[in-house]
C-alpha cells in the first residue's frame, strides 16, 4: 500500500518513552505522583499511573503522526457522553495543571508528541471471559446507550481515514492477496467483494458517530460477568452507519459454547432492546459482521508482512474469522437474519402477555399499576426510563431518583461500600457521620441531630413519636387530604382522597388548605382566614383531652394539588401550634434536597423553622433511607426514655449512597437547574393554557408543579377524568407524568432534578398534543 493511500492504524508504531519518563511526565504536566506501567497501544503508547492512593490515570503518549484535531474529537465525545448519560462507564478526561485537555512533551530526538490522560478505570476487561446471554445482552443494550449519546455529536476529524471503518475495505481489498492458506484467502477475497457490492445499500442507512472498535479487550465488566461496567480506546471513532458500531461488537463478543451466530443474536437483541433496529438494518448487519471478519483477516496478513510485532496482537481475533464467517455463509442470510429478527422479539411478545398474570398471581389484585395499560420498565438512565422493546418515556413523574434514573456515582458507592462492610449503626463506621455532619450543614442552625430510618413512612412516625413523647401530649394537626406513609400511626395523620381513606381518629384535626384557586379566600387576607381555622382545630384537641403534640404539614402541599400557598400562611399556622404547647414537623419527604427550586428545603420558602424536619424518597436516589433531623434536647429527650434502634437505619450503604446523592446534587447544581428549568416549564405551561380551556391554574415552584384541570375554567369545575386521560394520553406519546389533589384533577409533574430545558421542550410538545 502506497504512502498515498495509507491508512490510519494499518501500521502500529506507538512512541518508545521510558518508564522513567512516563513517571516525570505524570507529575509534571498532571499532577498525579505513581508507578507506570506499560499497556498495549497500537498507535499511542500507553502507561497506568498508579499513585499510592486512589486509582491514578492512564497516560497515553501519541505517535508524532497524530493530528491533534484527533485528540480534541476524542475529549469532546467523552465529555459529550458524560453530559448525555452521566451513568454510562465511559473515560472521565484528567486535565493537565494548566487545565487543558493535552499538551506537547519532545522525546530524546526532540521530536513533539501529544500527550494527554484519563481517569482510569478499575474493572476485569472482558477479554477470554465466556460471555453469558446475559453478558451478552448487557453488552448489547451498554452500546446502544453509547450510540444514544453519541448520537446528536459531531466533529470534522470524524472522518478521519481509518483502516477499521468497513468502507475502507476498497482500499484494503489488494492486501487480501496476502492471506495463507488458499482456501482461506477465496473466503476472504469472496466476502470483501460481496460487501463492496453491498456498499450502496449501507450508504442510504442511518448514520452517526460510532465507537467502532468496542471488542472485549475494549469492555470492563463486573465480578459476576453479567454487566459491563466500563467502556474504553475511543480512538477509531468515525461517522458511519450505526450497524457498523453492532457489528464490531456482534463479530467480536464470542467463546466457546455458542455458535458465532448464536453469540451475535444475543448482542444484537440486548441492542434492540433499547434502540430498536430499522427493517433494512437486520441483513445490514448480516453483511457487515462477515465483513468484519474478513477486514480483520485482511490487515492481519498485512501486518504479517509488514509489520510483525503489530500482527501479534490480531493473531487471536484473525483465527476467528474464517470459521465465522463460514458458519454465517453456511446458514444463508435469510435464515440468520431471521434468527436476529425472532431473539430480538420473543422475549417481549412474552412479557408483554405473561408478566401482567403473573404479577397478579403473587402479589394480588390490590397493588395499583399506573396508566390503563401499564407500562412495562427494564432500566432507567437520568431522565428517561426504557421498555423492554426499546420505547423511551421521558419521566417527568418519579421523584425518588432525584440525581437521575441509573445514577453512575450513586450505584458506584453503594457497590463499593457494600463489598467492603454493612452493618448496622451501634458500629463506629464515619459514613453515617459524615453524612449527618453534611446533612445538617444544609439545615437552619439549631437542627443538628439526626435519627436514621429507611423511608419517609418511618422517619415521619419517628417524629411523631418524638412529639408525643417529648410534650406530653396525644393530638396532632394536620392538612386535610394530607398523606404521610403507610405505618398504622403515621396512616393516621393521613386523610388521603379515594375509596380506602380512614375514618379521622380522634385525636387528630384536619386543617382547611389554603387553596387560593378554589378555596374559601383569596387576595391579601387569605393567610390569616385560613390559619384561622388552625384555632378551631387547636380547641377541639383540647378540649377532647388530647391536647397539642404536633402539627405535620408537607410543604409543597402535594397531596392538596401542590398549591401556591398565601405568603405567611404557614408561619402564622406554626406560631398558633408552638403556643399551644406543640412542635412544628416539617415533612420534606417530596419537597427537600433542592427540587422547589428557590430553596433546598420546602419549608424555607415558608420562612418556618420546623422543630423536627423529616426526610425519605429521594435522600440516596432509590436506596431505602431516611431521616428526622432535629434539635439536640429534643432527640435527647427522646432516647431517655426509648431505647430506638432501626436495624438498617444509617447503614454504611445507605450512608455512602446519600453522601453520593448528596455530593451530585451539589456538583451539577441541580437546585438551580430546577429553579430555571421548573420557571420555563410553567411558562410554557400558561402559554398552552391560552389554546386549552382545559387548564385552569398552574402552580407550584422548581420541579414541583402542578396543572389544574377544569372542565368549565369560569366556574373552576374540577375535570378528573379529563386529567386521567390527559396523563395516559401522554403515557402514549413517550411522556410519564401523574395526577393528583383531593379531586384527582391536578397533573402532577416532579422529574428526576437533571430534567433540563430540552426535557421540558419534550414535555410541552406532548402535554399540548395530549389536550
Amino acid at each position: 500500500m502506497t504512502t498515498e493511500t495509507r491508512l490510519v492504524a494499518l501500521e502500529t508504531s506507538p512512541p518508545a518513552f521510558t518508564q522513567d519518563s512516563a513517571e516525570m511526565m505524570a507529575w509534571d504536566v498532571f499532577g498525579v505522583a505513581g508507578t507506570a506501567q506499560l499497556l498495549y497501544g497500537e498507535r499511542d503508547q500507553n502507561f497506568r499511573i498508579r499513585p499510592e492512593a486512589g486509582d491514578g490515570i492512564i497516560l497515553k503518549i501519541l505517535g508524532p503522526d497524530e493530528d491533534a484535531a484527533a485528540v480534541e474529537f476524542q475529549t469532546g465525545a467523552l465529555e459529550h457522553i458524560a453530559m448525555m448519560d452521566p451513568a454510562l462507564p465511559v473515560p472521565r478526561v484528567h486535565r493537565t495543571l494548566n487545565g487543558e485537555a493535552y499538551t506537547r512533551v519532545n522525546d530524546d530526538a526532540g521530536v513533539a508528541h501529544i500527550v494527554r490522560a484519563l481517569r482510569f478505570q478499575p474493572g476485569r476487561i472482558m477479554a477470554g471471559v465466556e460471555p453469558g446471554a446475559a453478558l451478552l445482552r448487557n453488552t448489547g443494550a451498554t452500546l446502544a446507550r453509547l450510540d444514544r449519546a453519541l448520537a446528536n455529536y459531531f466533529h470534522p476529524a470524524a472522518g478521519q481515514r481509518i483502516v477499521w471503518d468497513l468502507r475502507r475495505i476498497v482500499e484494503l481489498r489488494p492486501s487480501a492477496a496476502l492471506i495463507e492458506p488458499a482456501a482461506v484467502r477465496a473466503l476472504v477475497e469472496g466476502v470483501l467483494d460481496r460487501f463492496i457490492a453491498f456498499m450502496p445499500e449501507m450508504a442510504r442507512l442511518r448514520h452517526q458517530m460510532v465507537h467502532n472498535d468496542l471488542h472485549p479487550g475494549n469492555m470492563l465488566i463486573n465480578e459476576a460477568a453479567s454487566a459491563v461496567n466500563g467502556l474504553l480506546d475511543f480512538g477509531d471513532m468515525i461517522h458511519a452507519p450505526l450497524v457498523f458500531d453492532i457489528a464490531v461488537t456482534a463479530a467480536e463478543t464470542t467463546g466457546t459454547n455458542m455458535s458465532p451466530i448464536d453469540y451475535a443474536a444475543e448482542v444484537i437483541a440486548g441492542y434492540n432492546a433499547v434502540t430498536p433496529l430499522e427493517d433494512a438494518e437486520f441483513p445490514a448487519l448480516f453483511e457487515a459482521i462477515i465483513a468484519r471478519h474478513a477486514q480483520s483477516a485482511t490487515i492481519h496478513a498485512w501486518r504479517r508482512h509488514n509489520d510483525p510485532e503489530g500482527a501479534e496482537k490480531l493473531g487471536s481475533l484473525s483465527a476467528l474469522s474464517a470459521p465465522a464467517i463460514e458458519a454465517f455463509l453456511s446458514a444463508g442470510r435469510d435464515a440468520v437474519v431471521a434468527k436476529f429478527r425472532a431473539v430480538a422479539a420473543s422475549r417481549l411478545d412474552d412479557d408483554a402477555h405473561a408478566l401482567p398474570a403473573r404479577r397478579q398471581r403473587v402479589l394480588g389484585r390490590g397493588l395499583e399499576l399506573s396508566y390503563r395499560e401499564p407500562v412495562h420498565l427494564v432500566r432507567g438512565e437520568g431522565v428517561f426510563l426504557y421498555a423492554p422493546d426499546g420505547r423511551r418515556y421521558l419521566d417527568a413523574y418519579n421523584n425518588v431518583p432525584s440525581v437521575g434514573h441509573g445514577n453512575r456515582r450513586v450505584a458506584e458507592a453503594i457497590g463499593r461500600q457494600m463489598a467492603t462492610l454493612c452493618t448496622n449503626t451501634r458500629y463506629l463506621h464515619a459514613a453515617v457521620v459524615e453524612y449527618a455532619e453534611r446533612l445538617t450543614a444544609t439545615m437552619p442552625e439549631g437542627l443538628e441531630n439526626c435519627l436514621f430510618v429507611n423511608s419517609g413512612s418511618e422517619a415521619n412516625d419517628a417524629a411523631w413519636r418524638i412529639a408525643k413523647i417529648v410534650t406530653g401530649r396525644g393530638g396532632a394537626l394536620v392538612m386535610a387530604s394530607a398523606y404521610h406513609g403507610v405505618s398504622d400511626a403515621v396512616a393516621a395523620l393521613s386523610p388521603y382522597y379515594g375509596p380506602f381513606a380512614q375514618p379521622q381518629a380522634p385525636f387528630v384535626q384536619t386543617l382547611e388548605p389554603p387553596d387560593t384557586y378554589r378555596g374559601r379566600f383569596t387576595g391579601a387576607g387569605a393567610a390569616a382566614h385560613y390559619a384561622a381555622d388552625a384555632d378551631r382545630a387547636i380547641a377541639a384537641l383540647q378540649a377532647s383531652g388530647h391536647g397539642v403534640a404536633a402539627l405535620m404539614i408537607d410543604s409543597a402541599f402535594v397531596s392538596n394539588g401542590i398549591l401556591n400557598v398565601p405568603d405567611g400562611y404557614f408561619a402564622a399556622v406554626a406560631a398558633k401550634v408552638r403556643a399551644a404547647g406543640g412542635l412544628v414537623i416539617g415533612d420534606e419527604v417530596q419537597s427537600g434536597f433542592g427540587r422547589m427550586g428557590d430553596a433546598f428545603w420546602g419549608f424555607a420558602r415558608h420562612g418556618v423553622v420546623p422543630d423536627l424536619v423529616t426526610l425519605g424518597k429521594p435522600m440516596a436516589n432509590g436506596y431505602p433511607a431516611g431521616a428526622v433531623v432535629t434539635r439536640a434536647e429534643l432527640l435527647r429527650a427522646f432516647t431517655d426514655k426509648i431505647d430506638f434502634f432501626s436495624t438498617f437505619g444509617g447503614n454504611p450503604a445507605a450512608a455512602a449512597a446519600a453522601l453520593a446523592t448528596l455530593d451530585v446534587l451539589q456538583d451539577e447544581n441541580l437546585q438551580e437547574n430546577a429553579l430555571t428549568t421548573g420557571r420555563l416549564l410553567r411558562q410554557g405551561i400558561h402559554t398552552l393554557a391560552a389554546r386549552h380551556a382545559a387548564i385552569g391554574d398552574v402552580r407550584g415552584s422548581g420541579l414541583m408543579i402542578g396543572v389544574e384541570i377544569v372542565s368549565e375554567r369560569a366556574h373552576r369545575t374540577p375535570a378528573p377524568e379529563l386529567a386521567r386521560q390527559i396523563a395516559n394520553k401522554m403515557r402514549h406519546l413517550g411522556v410519564l407524568i401523574g395526577t393528583e389533589g383531593p379531586d384527582g384533577n391536578v397533573l402532577k409533574i416532579r422529574p428526576p432534578l437533571p430534567f433540563g430545558q430540552r426535557h421540558a421542550a419534550m414535555l410541552l410538545e406532548a402535554l399540548d398534543q395530549a389536550l
